[in-house]
């Protein structure tokens, strides 16, 4: 008889909180409950998608083939602060009022939604704060 292991049997849930503070100093800022670590690779995926589709409409040449390994915290950084400016500058998507935005209410606030949940899976850390005033992300234990 074969045995099959459960990798996450052991987990816990993690409670993350997300802040993403915009160049106009406007932020936003969501809870997640992570039940498990399985969707690291998904929004890693995610975030690699969004940063190749935004050099490419922007002429630039995206050097890389595949998604970092979630492990990367440098490389995840790296595509969520390339990601988020590039959004926050041609769309004013994370200002805290939707009226300053160009998209549509309802699509931004599903994609700042989506963008947060898959920033706060692939950062380690439970209070993460992804500051594009100073290009730069924290994330603390607790």
């Amino acid at each position: 008889m074969a045995t099959i292991l459960n990798l996450y049997a052991d987990e816990q849930p993690e409670s993350k909180h997300i802040v993403l503070r915009a160049r106009s100093g406007q932020a936003v800022s969501a809870n997640f409950t992570l039940q498990d670590r399985r969707g690291r690779e998904s929004a890693a995926e995610y975030l690699f998608h969004l940063y190749s589709t935004i050099k490419q409409k922007m002429g630039e040449p995206v050097l890389d083939t595949a998604a970092p390994s979630p492990e990367d915290q440098t490389a995840m950084q790296r595509l969520i602060l390339y990601s988020a400016g590039a959004h926050d500058t041609m769309f004013g998507t994370f200002s805290a009022s939707s009226a300053s935005s160009e998209m549509p209410e309802e699509e931004r606030n599903e994609f700042v939604e989506i963008f947060l949940l898959a920033c706060a899976t692939v950062i380690e850390g439970q209070r993460i704060t992804v500051d594009l005033q100073r290009g730069l992300i924290t994330a603390d234990a607790a």
